[in-house]
């Protein structure tokens, strides 16, 4: 096992200081053992933090450099991250409780090429641009005007992120909003903060300035609310659940503040007729990718499956045969398929909810309880429910955790109607040999992310959703975007 040398302290304005707020521990949810104690930071060091990001940000030099410095600093930034790859997927191992294999690939791998990729797309983004104005508009008789939108950074941006997806949601938030020229104070979910302190000392060592990135973890909600509530914060950044968006939202709408909020997902995996006729390993794979993604604790992850009433008895005993096919084991042996959830209060929560779906009439194909061979660690089986009303509390909340429900459909018009029936709309997936019909089907689906046969998640692809799912989007353009005002200049002839 790789020693975790990450900090177990808040970086504040350019270095460690020591937490003066409440003492925690972080434990192994694969082990249930105690990996580190962290010395949290008190409110008033996260105040110090948004000083500090307020004076780099009005007095310092990052937002002032131009766009190929800020981004020349990031790569040296992701390259002494690089140079930490092996402690940091220790890390997150040891707090997440992802197995090692997808560790590797999805927490540590795409996080790390996402920064670098979010870093050259920024790079490519004009400062300014014309405005679509007639010919008439810019020329008058001999006077001459020129409109432009000059693209400016936020100001100081509150990142306040989740335990699922540590590493890749920081990097997500943390990159474009100082590839931008903002400021970030980032406050780590209370389960997963090592992570977030090595980016701390990743940007001393690439020389970023004091007071442009600063993390502050923390136990309890104290620091948070000052991070949402502050008149010196001028965005909000979250990712976790609608719940707490909401509170967020209000928090930081008192203030006006700009926010970014990437939350729940109840997301379907539609499966017309001609995509399982040939076989049902398209929706075998699909289960599969639900629960090999870190035990279905993803919020865009497509935990609903709809098909056809005539298929569903087939492709329910093709999911269940999938189940049978993964590994419950150490999260740090490579062989390892199916991890533990994040927490003893997840799980809880997850057989509460099972219970709940089956209450409503709901059938347990396959799973449903704590696997027999792991007397220590937060498992939970990968779990298939046989739902037939889309009313069932497992087709309406977000479990969090490995439960797939299968559900039929009767034709299109109810799959749509079924597919849009929930509170949340963060993605969807289409899958037909029909291309036509899935881009017919796009249109109809009310989500931020319609994928029809394939799926793409990197720094190029937006991402957010509709109704309870969030506000704004991240990654790609947008998500760069979105850590910039517009300002119109008017340049004219005397």
């Amino acid at each position: 096992m790789t020693e975790i040398v990450a900090s177990r302290s808040p970086f504040v304005d350019g270095v460690f200081v020591t937490g003066a707020g409440e003492r925690f521990t972080i434990t192994d949810p694969g082990t249930e053992e105690t990996v580190a104690t962290v010395q949290g930071a008190s409110p008033e060091q996260v105040a110090d933090a948004i000083a500090a990001a307020r004076r780099a940000f009005d007095t310092g030099p990052w937002p002032r450099m131009t766009v190929d410095e800020r981004c020349d600093a990031l790569l040296r930034f992701a390259d002494a991250i690089e140079a930490r790859r092996d402690v940091l997927t220790e890390t997150v191992i040891a707090e997440a409780g992802c197995p090692l294999g997808f560790t590797q690939m999805m927490q540590v791998g795409m996080g790390l090429a996402s920064s670098r990729d979010l870093v050259g797309l920024a790079r490519t983004l004009p400062e300014w641009e014309h405005n679509e104005l007639p010919l008439t508009e810019y020329v008058a008789g001999n006077k001459v005007k020129l409109s432009i939108r000059r693209y400016e950074p936020v100001g100081v941006v509150s990142a306040i992120t989740p335990s699922n997806f540590p590493f890749t949601t920081n990097m997500w938030k943390v990159v474009p909003a100082l590839a931008t020229g903002c400021t970030v104070i980032l406050r780590p979910s209370p389960a997963t903060p090592l992570e977030a302190t090595v980016l701390g000392e990743a940007a001393a060592e690439a020389g970023i300035p004091p007071g442009v990135l600063n993390v502050v973890p923390e136990l309890g909600p104290a620091g948070a609310e000052l991070l949402t509530t502050h008149p010196d914060v001028d965005l909000v950044t979250f990712t976790g659940s609608s719940a707490v968006g909401r509170r967020i939202g209000a928090q930081a709408g008192a203030g006006l503040k700009r926010q970014i909020l990437e939350l729940g997902g109840k997301s379907v995996q539609l499966y017309l007729a001609d995509a399982l006729e040939d076989g049902l390993g398209a929706a075998a794979m699909g289960a599969f990718s639900v629960f090999f993604a870190h035990a279905g604790q993803g919020c865009s992850l497509q935990t609903r499956m709809l098909v056809p009433e005539a298929h569903k008895a087939a492709v329910l005993d093709a999911v269940a045969a999938t189940v049978d096919g993964l590994t419950i084991g150490d999260t740090r042996d490579a062989t390892t398929t199916l991890g533990p959830v994040v927490s003893a209060a997840s799980r809880e929560r997850i057989e509460g909810l099972v219970a709940r779906g089956v209450g409503a009439g709901g059938r347990v194909v396959t799973g449903g309880a704590r696997p027999a061979q792991r007397d220590r660690g937060f498992y939970y089986e990968a779990t298939v429910v046989d739902i037939d009303d889309n009313a069932n509390p497992l087709a309406q909340t977000e479990v969090f955790g490995p439960v797939l429900t299968v559900q039929g459909y009767r034709d299109l018009d109810e799959a749509v109607a079924i597919t849009n029936d929930t509170p949340y709309d963060l993605s969807a997936g289409v899958y037909t040999s029909d291309l036509a019909l899935g881009l017919d089907l796009v249109g109809r689906i009310r989500t931020g992310t319609v994928q029809v046969n394939t799926g793409a998640a990197n720094a190029f692809t937006p991402m957010g959703g509709y109704k309870l799912s969030g506000i704004g989007r991240e990654r790609g353009v947008p998500g760069i975007r979105a850590f910039q005002q517009v300002k119109h200049v008017v340049v004219g002839t005397l």
